[in-house]
């Protein structure tokens, strides 16, 4: 197993399109948070938003970082036909999942912890000084629990999002064909769950990889999502699991 991890780390990291997705969950995640809090200010003595799920927008966005990432990591080496040397070489072919899997989820975890803690800083500086601070709102730091739980979190959904990736990467193996199908089942959702009845409405915000978001959720709005912050996290990595689960027997069965 070490032998086919230090291969896989190899591939991974000569990989142009590797490292230009992982700055992009980088600058996606900082650059949309201070995009969005810099344009907002708050008027009175406080209000309902969720002044740490705004400091962490960004992850929203990095999400088509992370699924270009997740997806080219093994569908690059389909469209190469490199994938035969790589069977070859290491024929275990469950190893080779498992070995892209642990790479890939552990890559995106620490960029994506990296990103969410500098967008949770610059955002809550960015926000205190545009009127978001005590009484009417709370000063979070990262001491505190909710804050520590929604930069981690953050990064643990980033890091299932890339494994759900991966999965079904390897289940289609054509890029863009993986990456449509990706972005249709994480933002479809979003944009067309507002316009259900509000009990369908809950149901697919409980069931589809999005609700992982809830992990950054700290007010109880209207539009929060219906769903415990780690349960939430539990339904998105559920997604992840059952993807690679499905691909596995098929990287075993099917022609490279």
């Amino acid at each position: 197993m070490t032998s086919v991890l230090r291969a896989e780390w190899t591939k991974l990291c000569t990989v142009r399109s590797a490292r230009w997705t992982q700055l992009a969950i980088l600058g996606l995640t900082v650059g949309l948070t201070v995009l969005l809090t810099s344009g907002s200010e708050s008027i009175g003595d406080g209000g309902d938003n969720d002044i740490m799920r705004d400091s962490l927008v960004g992850v929203y966005l990095a999400q088509f970082a992370v699924v270009a990432f997740g997806v080219l990591v093994i569908t690059s080496e389909y469209a190469t036909r490199m994938i035969h040397t790589t069977f070859i070489a290491m024929p275990r072919r469950g190893r080779v999942l498992a070995s892209k899997a642990l790479l890939v989820g552990g890559t995106v975890f620490l960029v994506g912890l990296a990103s969410s803690l500098v967008a949770f800083l610059v955002g809550q500086h960015v926000l205190r000084e545009n009127g978001y601070d005590p009484p009417g709102y709370p000063a979070w730091t990262l001491d505190d629990g909710p804050a520590q739980r929604a930069v981690i979190g953050s990064a643990l959904f980033l890091a299932a999002i890339a494994l759900l990736s991966l999965g079904v990467g390897a289940i289609l193996r054509h890029s863009a064909g993986a990456i449509s199908v990706l972005l249709a089942l994480l933002f479809v959702p979003l944009i067309v769950a507002p316009t259900l009845p509000e009990h369908t409405r809950e149901l697919v915000q409980k069931i589809t990889p999005g609700a992982g978001f809830a992990v950054q959720q700290t007010v109880p709005r209207d539009d929060a999502l219906p769903i415990g912050p780690w349960m939430g996290l539990g339904v998105t990595a559920a997604w992840a699991a059952g993807a690679l689960l499905v691909a596995l027997p098929l990287i075993r069965r099917r022609d490279a």
